[in-house]
């Protein structure tokens, strides 16, 4: 190998902390965290879900999501109610500021990411597509690493759309 596993290490750090700096820059004025996000759109896509559900989905700890589900409630972006069939479970639900702060932020990510892999050629990017892919079952032992990002990726494809054909009125069709 030419190139040193450190150093590919290395730079794949460096990439992924300068692009997580720089997106945490975009979403300042938002008034959500980096990690928020992900939780934002996964209520978004599934309104009455309980942070159980999303903890699952994360595959992180329940305790990470409360902490941001209190936050993002406290922000006015979520409403938690208590479902009347078990009194110990909490529903949440999106409100109208935390979609259009959701939608904002996505069209952030998207012009970011396509300032970021602008540079490459299609050939390239799935090539580098490939070599991610490689890297994520080398790491799971083949098992992969595979977060249901199809609800969040149907709603960048018409945030994109938005974007591409800013004088349309496809604000609704992305709500919906």
């Amino acid at each position: 190998m030419s190139v040193e596993i450190k150093k590919l290490a290395w730079m794949l750090d460096n990439l992924f902390m300068l692009r997580r700096t720089l997106l945490t820059k975009t979403m300042l004025n938002t008034g959500l965290y980096f990690g928020q996000l992900p939780v934002l759109m996964y209520i978004s896509n599934h309104e009455g879900c309980t942070q159980k559900e999303i903890a699952d989905w994360m595959k992180v700890s329940p305790a990470s999501i409360a902490l941001s589900t209190k936050r993002l409630q406290k922000a006015g972006f979520i409403e938690k109610t208590v479902d009347k069939e078990n009194l110990r479970r909490n529903m949440l639900s999106i409100t109208p500021e935390g979609r259009e702060t959701a939608i904002r932020c996505r069209e952030n990510q998207i012009k970011f990411d396509r300032n970021m892999f602008g540079c490459l050629s299609d050939e390239e990017a799935s090539e580098l597509a490939k070599i991610v892919d490689k890297l994520i079952d080398n790491l799971t032992e083949g098992k992969g690493f595979d977060l249901d990002f199809v609800p969040m990726m149907e709603m960048d494809d018409r945030i994109q759309q938005r974007l591409e054909n800013p004088d349309e009125d496809n604000r609704q069709e992305i709500e919906d």
